[in-house]
């Protein structure tokens, strides 16, 4: 299987997981045992678990893998600087790739912000391969202003919200305080048609997690 054919692997597994289980999958969790138990309705049918990835310490990453739905995630703990190296060994040893390093236009990404995690106490999170353009636009936008503000409570598992899946699909972070692209609306028709919700939900949902990620605490 070749990066492209992995990254659509990732993207199509966590839609179904979505669609399936009837929540968004997890993002970043404080414990492994919590991706195996919860939600119910998605792992009694279809279980999955965790194991060694090659040459990479147990404590570090961990391999997620569910045979019924046909994949396998790699999860980094949260403090592991190591991801890069240790994904191409995840993607040489589960999916064949034959590579010896990955390319510079491709990114792997912490479904989560690591920095976020750390501060709120989570501890593993879920690593997926991004096209570097696309990942970077979220980084210095959404997920930055979401860190800096540091909203939510602490140790609660984070799942995919609808600016990630945006970014699993292919699509540049929304510039706060603009009017979405045609192309967002395009992916919410997509969304809508997945998750049997309206487009207008999703919409909705989107233009709240921007405003939310525009927050600036307040100074002491």
């Amino acid at each position: 299987m070749d990066l492209a054919e992995i990254m659509a692997t990732e993207r199509d597994s966590l839609l179904g997981e979505y669609a399936l289980g009837g929540v968004p999958p997890y993002a970043a969790v404080d414990a492994l045992d919590e991706v195996m138990r919860t939600p119910s309705m998605l792992r009694i049918p279809h279980p999955c678990w965790f194991a060694a990835c090659p040459d990479v310490p147990p404590g570090l990453a961990r391999v997620q893998s569910c045979p019924s739905l046909g994949y396998r995630f790699l999860w980094c703990h949260a403090d592991n600087d190591d991801y890069r190296s240790d994904y191409l060994a995840f993607a040489n040893a589960e999916y064949g790739a034959g590579l010896t390093e990955l390319p510079q236009t491709l990114h792997v990404d912490h479904l989560f912000n690591r920095e976020r995690a750390r501060a709120l106490g989570l501890h593993w999170v879920r690593m997926v391969l991004l096209p570097r353009g696309v990942n970077t636009s979220h980084g210095a936008g959404y997920e930055k202003s979401r860190t800096n503000g540091l909203i939510g409570t602490a140790g609660r598992p984070r799942g995919v919200d609808e600016v990630n899946l945006l970014k699993l699909c292919g699509l540049r972070t929304p510039r706060k305080g603009m009017p979405l692209p045609s192309d967002i609306y395009a992916h919410a028709s997509r969304m809508a048609d997945i998750f049997g919700l309206s487009v207008e939900d999703i919409i909705r949902n989107i233009e709240y997690l921007m405003e939310v990620a525009a927050f600036e605490p307040a100074e002491d």
